[in-house]
């Protein structure tokens, strides 16, 4: 039974996972998502001049399609008959999807009687002679199946389909009773945008309708919160000025192009407004080296995703936004550095990245990343205080823990001709930054850092000089993008290659099971070369929305020319690297979230004390444990270190907690029926949490409060004082 469930999920997103083709004039006009693939039997006119099948023709990528993928799938069957029955399935399926016209839809969820969601989604194949074998398979598939909604199979003309929640399958194939998305005049507008001609694949996306249906949902399950917090999400994102989506791509001589169009009309806001809509400037530009081989460059504002994400806290919780300003207050405390107004504000909007191996050499070691600062002076010396912070935070952390290894992490400088380069130091990787002539560069290195820098200051010939970059966005038709990528393929692809060779024999594993693996997956490394070209894309916005357009020799060429070996053999240590300071705070954060669930485990248990005892809070935590059958583990604030008491009876138990409880109670007098929201019932103790305690309030929410707040909160709390009505 799962194995033929997993076999429907296969089925169903196969051809999503893949790429899709046309065949609009079949799916329905309601569709709020369509995928579209040509089929590779026939990749239109452009096909037999193209670099892809040039590429083709010159590797055994067609008999690893066509012959050693099938006797795999018969050698597991013989092996696995499960696997086998799964695998003869998914063959006899993507055997049409690949070489033939195939589609997916989506038209959207609606709820059942029993408010369940049902998907109505197809996918449409136009299989040639292929057709009654594939219908038989997928009436196999569905007879063994059992779904929560219905599944059927429809062989109509030339077509077969697949189609998931209709009740008359019929109707979701277009072209006699239904009209096709083909027709419809909004999608045929929307695609208006696009230039590729003799599209192999073909997207499309109708915000509209999914935000229609998102709303339609909310409003039919009758829950209140979604209806109240979907509106304030999707204004806080921007969302309502999303109308549609549109991509598609094709050959372009003999490479490969790829267009997409954005429909966002203006004014826009929430998160397409943090993108910015201005041509980037030279400045920019004049960062990144002639001699780059990867390189790229947008608009992005980080302030207002600051700004953003406190706006979608308050909205979905003000407890939340509390915490979220509670935090950036204490930074702002601690520090002297308000990260929102000094930080981010200082930093500008138009950022790049660039790899250049005459500065960083080859590889992910020359990474670097610029931005043009609004405010130098105030980033450096604001970017400083929370270096400084930073390092406080660290050596607390690892005092209070009192770890056994005596590990120092900490951020320090180097001066390199006359630039200070601050960099955190860790092994393997130093990820560093530097200010240069108003520049920001980023880098995982000081070297790379200070060469870059260099550069930039110099004035040195920037990519704008360069003549691969210049004629490819010449070729684009876009002199002033918002954005653009470049990748140099012709001199990044040597690298890359021996790394590609070691994988394309992965498959070898198979010759030790009997079958013959294709000995030459990828083509000679001249052959390739003699169809690689640079490749890149440019965006720019208008009044109508985004877009987009690239180009590569052929699909799939930008990652054969990255090289994996080279970006695993970094990726590891400089996650290690990045991640060290961050793992004392992690600990941090989970202990003190399961501290917080302790206090709210003690004030359940209050209440339930107090239901029982006309309204009166119990005097003491030992209390708890005889009456509320509390263990001692709950009384442990996982910060402090605190051993378990050993084994006991219930007495012992209680005067353990009464003796070493890492929490103060402060219920003792109090009632349950005259507490407020603000008054305090217990806390974590004072003592050795520096950065603030979790604090239990009356209504039973728990809330983490810097030191000289909870204080103030305590004192309220004890007995004298004149607060919530009592003694």
């Amino acid at each position: 039974m799962s194995s033929r469930l997993a076999a429907v999920l296969v089925v169903l997103f196969a051809p999503v996972i893949a790429r899709a083709q046309p065949l609009a004039d079949r799916v329905p006009a309601n569709a709020i998502v369509y995928i579209g693939w040509r089929g590779s039997a026939d990749l239109g006119p452009g096909y037999p001049e193209s670099n892809l099948k040039a590429v083709l023709d010159d590797s055994n990528v067609p008999d690893f399609v066509d012959r050693f993928l099938p006797e795999v799938i018969d050698k597991l069957g013989q092996m696995n008959p499960d696997a086998g029955q799964v695998g003869q399935i998914v063959a006899t399926i993507a055997r049409p999807t690949w070489q033939h016209p195939t589609a997916f839809f989506f038209a959207g969820l609606t709820l059942d009687q029993h408010k369940e969601p049902v998907p109505h989604l197809g996918i449409i194949w136009e299989p040639g002679r292929d057709a009654d074998s594939l219908a038989k398979q997928l009436h196999q598939l569905v007879d063994q199946a059992q779904t929560p909604f219905p599944v059927k199979v429809v062989q109509q003309d030339s077509i077969v389909a697949l189609i998931v929640g209709y009740t008359d399958p019929e109707s979701a194939i277009a072209g006699r009773i239904t009209k096709p998305l083909a027709g419809d005049a909004t999608f045929k507008a929307t695609n208006a945008h696009l230039g590729v001609k003799d599209a192999v694949a073909a997207a499309y996306i109708d915000y509209e309708r999914l935000f229609g249906m998102i709303d339609d949902l909310i409003k039919s399950s009758g829950e209140r919160e979604p209806q109240t917090m979907w509106p304030k999400v999707r204004d806080d994102l921007g969302l309502q000025s999303l109308k549609r989506l549109a991509a598609a791509s094709g050959f372009d001589g003999k490479d490969y192009g790829t267009e997409v169009f954005l429909q966002s009309p203006e004014p826009r806001s929430g998160i397409l407004k943090l993108v910015g809509d201005k041509p980037l400037g030279d400045e920019i530009l004049a960062a990144i080296p002639q001699t780059v081989t990867t390189a790229g460059a947008g608009r992005f504002d980080s302030a207002g995703l600051f700004d953003l994400i406190r706006r979608l806290a308050a909205d979905l919780d003000p407890q939340a936004a509390r915490e979220f300003d509670r935090f950036f207050d204490s930074i702002s405390s601690d520090s002297g550095v308000d990260v929102r107004r000094d930080l981010l504000a200082s930093v500008g909007d138009a950022w790049a990245f660039f790899a250049d191996p005459t500065i960083g050499g080859r590889g992910l070691a020359s990474l670097t990343i610029v931005n043009r600062l609004k405010d130098p002076a105030k980033f450096e010396d604001s970017m400083a205080r929370i270096e400084d912070y930073a390092l406080k935070q660290l050596q607390k952390e690892a005092g209070a823990a009192g770890a056994n290894l005596p590990v120092t992490i900490k951020f320090d400088t180097v001066k390199i001709e006359d630039m200070t380069i601050h960099y955190l130091a860790v092994p393997l990787v130093a990820p560093c930054w530097v200010v240069r002539d108003g520049n920001l560069y980023v880098s995982l290195f000081p070297q790379v850092a200070a060469g870059a820098a260099r550069h930039g200051a110099e004035k040195g010939p920037s990519i704008l000089k360069n003549e691969a970059f210049t004629a490819l966005r010449t070729r684009l038709g876009q002199q002033n993008p918002t954005g653009f990528s470049f990748e140099d393929l012709p001199k990044t692809a040597p690298d890359a290659y021996g790394a590609w060779l070691l994988i394309s024999r992965l498959p070898g594993f198979a010759d030790l099971f009997g079958v013959k693996s294709p000995p030459l997956l990828m083509p000679e490394l001249p052959k390739l070369m003699a169809h690689l070209s640079p490749a890149g894309s440019v965006t720019w916005v208008d009044a109508q929305g985004f877009h987009s357009k690239g180009i590569e020799p052929f699909p799939g060429s930008t990652l054969v020319a990255s090289d994996p070996a080279v970006s695993a053999l970094y990726a590891e240590p400089m996650l290690i690297s990045l991640l060290l300071p961050s793992l004392n705070r992690a600990r941090e954060q989970a202990n003190r979230v399961k501290s917080a669930s302790n206090l709210r485990q003690i004030g359940l248990g209050a209440m339930m004390y107090a239901n029982e005892n006309q309204g009166q809070f119990p005097a003491d935590l030992a209390t708890m444990v005889k009456k509320e059958d509390l263990g001692p583990s709950v009384f442990i604030d996982p910060r402090s270190g605190t051993a378990p008491p050993p084994p006991g009876n219930v007495d012992a138990m209680a005067q353990w907690v009464e003796e070493h409880s890492d929490y103060v109670w402060l219920g003792k007098g109090k009632n349950a029926n005259k507490v407020t929201p603000e008054t305090v019932l217990a806390h974590e103790k004072l003592e050795g949490n520096t950065e603030g305690i979790n604090v239990l309030f009356g209504d039973g929410h728990v809330e983490f409060m810097n030191i000289p707040e909870a204080q103030r909160a305590i004192e309220r709390a004890k007995p004298g004082a004149k607060v919530d009505g009592n003694p």
